[in-house]
């Protein structure tokens, strides 16, 4: 490839998000050979800032489907919204997998603290639009929350089961992202690839005075989201030391 080719896709990928950015999810775009005549830029120009905006998930590229816009899901870090409220319920749909209670994991003793025994492990599909973005498993203090063992969760949010039955509404919490390989199990999960990177959020919710009301352990697809953070004051926002 010559200099002027990668130059030229440069220019070519800034102009193809401009026209992406006036699209809505799902639109299609030019073919090829109509971005070449429309963009006045050479063949190879196209192809490569194609293939760099497909690897950023902000394209998808089916045969005989044609090119179609990705729009991201953007969430914001810093915020307290279930996830629900960032998708449109309209637009979304939750499948329980499993609800059962089990010895509390090792892992989350501390934040639990000692004295939670058995905890409830809920786990939880969402799909957007048809197609599954994201699994995700939900841990609560059983005893406390005993009601919850037999709810039915489908297409049901969990946050607002809590504040429905017991009047509890987590009000701050912390995130933690990393980046993550679907294995086998997450593969059939999450009907992707095996190796394809994913997101791993693992929050910890807690109510007013530090108590702790569910640790949820979330699984998504990489080119379905997108994070920022937004804060009024950044000064705000410390560690507890």
């Amino acid at each position: 490839m010559e200099y002027k080719d990668i130059s030229s896709s440069t220019v070519t990928e800034e102009l193809l998000r401009e026209m992406i950015m006036e699209l809505k999810d799902g639109d299609q775009l030019p073919s090829q050979r109509e971005l070449v005549e429309k963009l006045q830029v050479s063949r190879n120009a196209v192809k490569y800032a194609l293939a760099r905006l497909q690897k950023e998930g902000d394209i998808r590229v089916k045969n005989r489907q044609g090119i179609r816009v990705n729009k991201k899901i953007d969430v914001n870090l810093l915020g307290m919204r279930p996830l629900s409220s960032e998708l449109g319920e309209s637009n979304e749909q939750i499948q329980q997998l499993s609800a059962k209670v089990i010895n509390t994991p090792n892992s989350l003793e501390s934040f639990f603290e000692s004295t939670t025994k058995r905890t409830l492990e809920l786990k939880r599909l969402r799909l957007y639009k048809n197609q599954p973005f994201s699994f995700e498993i939900a841990y609560l203090d059983a005893q406390r929350f005993e009601k919850l063992v037999d709810f039915d969760f489908n297409n049901y949010s969990l946050y607002k089961a809590l504040k429905e039955n017991y009047g509890v509404q987590p009000t701050y919490g912390y995130e933690t992202i990393t980046c993550v390989l679907a294995d086998e199990s997450l593969r059939r999960t999450l009907q992707v690839e095996e190796g394809k990177p994913l997101y791993q959020v693992d929050s910890f919710n807690y109510e007013e005075n530090d108590v702790p009301v569910e640790h949820t352990v979330q699984y998504l697809i990489g080119s379905n989201f997108k994070y920022h953070f937004k804060a009024k004051n950044i000064f705000d926002y410390q560690e507890d030391l």
